[in-house]
């Protein structure tokens, strides 16, 4: 039928794992409800801009600078070794500031075989601070304090089976975390006269691409 060996021997490359792992699925499919435990380690970067003190009606943009480090657990239960069900909580460590993430957590492996591409996401609140740093009160690249407010991830990733009841996957991700801050809104006519500022409290939304290493059990 393929005359050209080369390509007979590429779509048998394709189709021995794709059936291997088929049987493998059907025959760990299980219509049952399982513990389950996901521990993770992640860093993560902020991405993007956002707006900061207003100066005579210009707003200036800052660069989102924040770097994450991240070590949380998910407990939960695993529907037909498919669906995951969870409460997730951490602590982030970042570079201006320290959180306590809760999340809710929902996960998928696109196959109930042991070794599995998966996707979750995770719905919650960050409780923490990020701290104010910058210079003065006057300074246009100043940053207020910010108290956490809703926080979501999004990750897709893959995980292997190395012992009986040890999983081992890696994951990149995308994160969005609000804050409820403030700004000043600064106003000065010359340089003769001191300028005259007052604060506005409004919440700002942080973005962040980040990569995890993860420990399932089982």
């Amino acid at each position: 039928m393929f005359k050209n060996p080369v390509v007979g021997l590429l779509i048998t490359a394709f189709l021995v794992p794709f059936l291997n792992g088929h049987c493998q699925e059907r025959d760990t499919a299980s219509n049952t409800l399982k513990y389950f435990n996901k521990t993770e380690l992640g860093v993560s970067f902020g991405i993007g801009s956002y707006p900061n003190n207003i100066y005579n009606g210009v707003t200036y943009k800052l660069k989102n600078d924040e770097i994450v480090a991240t070590l949380q657990t998910v407990n939960g239960v695993m529907y037909n070794n498919r669906w995951l069900l969870g409460v997730s909580v951490g602590v982030e460590k970042w570079r201006y500031g320290l959180f306590w993430p809760v999340y809710g957590y929902l996960g998928y492996n696109f196959k109930r075989t042991d070794n599995t591409f998966f996707a979750n996401i995770y719905l919650g609140y960050g409780i923490g601070t990020r701290y104010s740093h910058g210079g003065g009160e006057y300074d246009r690249s100043s940053v207020a304090e910010g108290k956490g407010a809703f926080a979501l991830m999004i990750g897709v990733g893959y995980k292997m089976k190395v012992s009986k009841s040890i999983k081992f996957g890696y994951e990149i991700f995308y994160k969005y975390q609000a804050l409820n801050t403030s700004y000043q809104n600064i106003y000065q006519k010359n340089d003769s006269i001191p300028p005259v500022s007052s604060t506005v409290n409004y919440k700002l939304g942080l973005h962040f691409a980040g990569f995890k290493l993860a420990i399932f059990f089982p």
